[in-house]
């Protein structure tokens, strides 16, 4: 489909986005198309925008090495190529733009973000919108054709804002699933596979992508492979709010979720701390309160283990209580922790994790608890020196993938439940006068 819809794309002034997983051959069939149609239609003028400069360069060589072997002698420098009969192709990147140079045959934007961590930067996603809007669309000329490619991360992403604009959408699954038509079919495969056939059987059949999918949360495999930014099915938190700023002044607290025992909690359950902050307003005035993540500890170890990291968190944040919504066969470990005079708060939970996390999740979907951009903040914004990067997504894809079925992880949202309710006013217990107001160190 996908490859039919270019070879119609020149004078026909299409616009499409298409989504493929990776290893699947998009870029490589990308490139042998664009070298049939410059061949095909001489004279006319082509781009290919990517990520970075870098990798436009590297596209670029190999695109050289396609006209090569075909017998098709270019000229120009790597990121301009001029070819036979008085066309060219341009290979830049999507902060470069294509300003200055028209285009009258197609413009393909190859993968606008690096990664994961670009795309859901509110900063990054309106930085890539602005450049498509004024540096490419503009320099593409009436009937020419412009096609986005992209892995989706985000509803967002320019692939979410150009779908929601009108735009052509072709979505090839790594697994097909959906609703079927009475023949079996999945109604929006564009290939006419079946539910839990492989796109491309002989180089990734289904028992390798199994084992994939067996290696990475659901939220990777959906956007990765599936292309959805989001997993389906009942899950409890919408799409994430970032902050790119901090408060001035700020209530802070910890949420705390420890692994009872290894002997009788799932293996794969954790110990979780996590640090939250609230401001009675935002960053840009508006009234709150607001409440921002700063940091999430995560290790799969049990309540003891995990005591030298409670007690650092309490030496960098000494005023910040914590809080523990744990049941009877849990408080000899938080008695523990107790005596290591860590100001640890051990309450009941409120019901099961549904019922625990209803209240975190409706702020959090109100846009009211907020993680970091990971572009405003590389290094953790509590100031302990790691990597955003390193905690934000992995806290992220389990939040995004809670339904709070209890068959899922769920440590990270028990701790992040626990802080929101010893910071909120609101929640039962007035918890949060046990807290302390700080200002920023």
């Amino acid at each position: 489909m996908y490859v039919r819809r270019c070879l119609q794309a020149v004078g026909g002034g299409l616009r499409l986005v298409f989504s493929a997983p990776p290893q699947h051959g998009k870029t490589e069939v990308t490139l042998a198309l664009i070298a049939f149609l410059t061949l095909e239609f001489p004279g006319r003028r082509w781009a290919y925008v990517t990520y970075n400069q870098r990798r436009a360069n590297s596209v670029a060589r190999k695109f050289k090495r396609l006209l090569v072997a075909a017998g098709v002698v270019t000229s120009g420098p790597l990121g301009q190529i001029l070819l036979p009969g008085g066309g060219q192709i341009l290979f830049t990147s999507v902060d470069g733009g294509i300003t200055g140079e028209p285009v009258d045959g197609a413009a393909w934007i190859d993968d606008p973000f690096k990664n994961r961590a670009e795309a859901d930067s509110d900063v990054r996603r309106a930085t890539v919108e602005a450049a498509y809007r004024e540096a490419i669309e503009t320099r593409v000329h009436a009937g020419a054709s412009l096609f986005v490619l992209a892995t989706r991360w985000h509803p967002r992403d320019l692939s979410g804002v150009l779908i929601d604009e009108g735009w052509e959408a072709i979505n090839l699954q790594a697994i097909a699933e959906g609703a079927v038509n009475d023949d079996g079919v999945v109604i929006d495969d564009p290939n006419g596979r079946k539910v839990g056939e492989a796109l491309f059987p002989e180089k990734w059949p289904v028992e390798e992508l199994e084992k994939k999918r067996a290696k990475v949360l659901e939220f990777t495999w959906a956007a990765l492979y599936q292309g959805r930014p989001r997993p389906r099915g009942g899950t409890v938190f919408h799409a994430a709010t970032y902050y790119t700023k901090l408060p001035t002044k700020f209530r802070p607290a910890y949420g705390v979720d420890l692994a009872y025992t290894a002997r009788t909690r799932k293996a794969r359950d954790s110990s979780v701390c996590l640090e939250l902050w609230r401001a009675e307003t935002g960053t840009d005035g508006q009234p709150g309160p607001f409440f921002y993540v700063l940091h999430v500890d995560s290790a799969q170890v049990e309540a003891p283990d995990f005591a030298l990291t409670l007690k650092a968190r309490n030496v960098r944040r000494p005023g910040a209580r914590m809080l523990w919504r744990a049941s009877g066969t849990e408080r000899g470990a938080a008695q523990f922790l107790q005596r290591m005079r860590l100001p640890l708060i051990v309450r009941q939970p409120p019901g099961d994790k549904y019922v625990a996390a209803t209240e975190v999740a409706a702020a959090w979907n109100a846009g009211r608890v907020l993680v970091p951009d990971p572009q405003a903040f590389p290094q953790c914004p509590c100031g302990c020196g790691v990597a955003t990067e390193s905690w934000l997504y992995p806290f992220l894809d389990v939040v995004l993938e809670f339904t709070g079925s209890g068959s899922e992880r769920d440590d990270e949202v028990d701790a992040l439940g626990n802080a929101h309710a010893l910071l909120d006013t609101k929640s039962g217990d007035d918890l949060s006068a046990e807290g302390a107001r700080s200002d920023r160190r």
